[in-house]
């Protein structure tokens, strides 16, 4: 089910208080429908809850909001004792001026998907790159270190896998973005930070990699018809391409053209477990529940490589 804020007037939230029991936990988007967050955590919650009573009860909603309302928002939820919030597309960036304190690794991507609430506002966090960084060693059989890194996109889930890559030890890193400007003040950005990189427009020619990992950081094959996020032609079939986008019952269309280049591919099921693993560690203190929540999410027992 999906949320209004003007929702936290009435139903379950209406009685709640700053001090209400349990917490509540959200993620917050636009669009939101095609989130599966609340299905894993609410699983990882459930389990939490068989031997920490403080957490019987605890739910975690989902919550279309606009950019211009995010502020807004993030008031209303600390007023009904919202204790995590996770971000997503386009909240990722507009969020962190919002904040009154914020992660280091956090601050040096300029985004946010992992707010905790702090007696004063929400301090900011990022476990996008440690969901990446799990999700491609695990699916893929890859690693961030030492690898060539290309990623498409400049936004920003780009920035946190960028700057997560770089922080790693990658051995080379490519941004591709069809606008400049994003580009441009992505790359300048990560040279600032004392980091190297190239970028060019999607679609230029560049000199790829021999094998690189590839990595797909826009929002390209969240709805159902979009194209591929690139021309696969342009990379060797040595690649391995991870696809952050997930859709439910389907693959998206970067992976079937990456497979279809003969690459390993996989979406990024495996990134929203892990990721929304770490995020609940930070809201909880409780231990990583990844696994529980990528079992959640594909019904599988064990990590379901979607790699051929």
């Amino acid at each position: 089910m999906i949320f209004k804020i003007e929702d936290l007037r009435a139903g379950e939230f209406a009685a709640r208080t700053p001090q209400s029991n349990p917490p509540f936990f959200a993620v917050l988007g636009k669009p939101i429908a095609h989130s599966l967050s609340p299905l894993m955590q609410n699983a990882a919650l459930a389990e939490i809850a068989k031997s920490d009573a403080a957490y019987a009860g605890s739910k975690y909603f989902a919550f279309e909001v606009a950019p211009e309302s995010l502020a807004g928002a993030l008031a209303a939820l600390r007023e009904k004792n919202f204790l995590g919030i996770n971000l997503t597309i386009p909240h990722k960036e507009v969020a962190v001026p919002l904040l009154d304190d914020i992660d280091p690794p956090a601050k040096l991507a300029g985004a946010c998907n992992t707010l905790l609430k702090t007696s004063g506002g929400w301090k900011g966090y990022n476990t996008d790159g440690f969901g990446l960084e799990k999700a491609v060693e695990h699916s893929l059989g890859r690693e961030i270190k030492g690898s060539d890194i290309v990623i498409i996109g400049a936004g920003g889930a780009a920035r946190a896998a960028a700057f997560h890559a770089l922080s790693r030890g990658c051995r080379s890193l490519i941004i591709l973005n069809r606008g400049a400007e994003r580009l441009g003040k992505l790359s300048s950005d990560i040279r600032g930070a004392g980091f190297e990189c190239e970028a060019h427009l999607l679609g230029e020619k560049f000199a790829c990699p021999p094998s690189p990992v590839i990595i797909n950081a826009t929002s390209v094959g969240l709805k159902e018809g979009d194209p591929p996020c690139a021309d696969f032609s342009a990379f060797p079939p040595s690649a391995a391409f991870f696809d952050m986008p997930y859709a439910a019952g389907r693959e998206t269309p970067s992976t079937l053209a990456a497979r279809a280049r003969g690459m390993r591919a996989c979406g990024g099921l495996a990134m929203l477990a892990w990721q929304g693993a770490k995020s609940l560690s930070i809201w909880t203190a409780k231990p990583l529940m990844g696994e529980l929540m990528l079992k959640t999410l594909n019904g599988a027992e064990k990590w379901q490589p979607s790699n051929k």
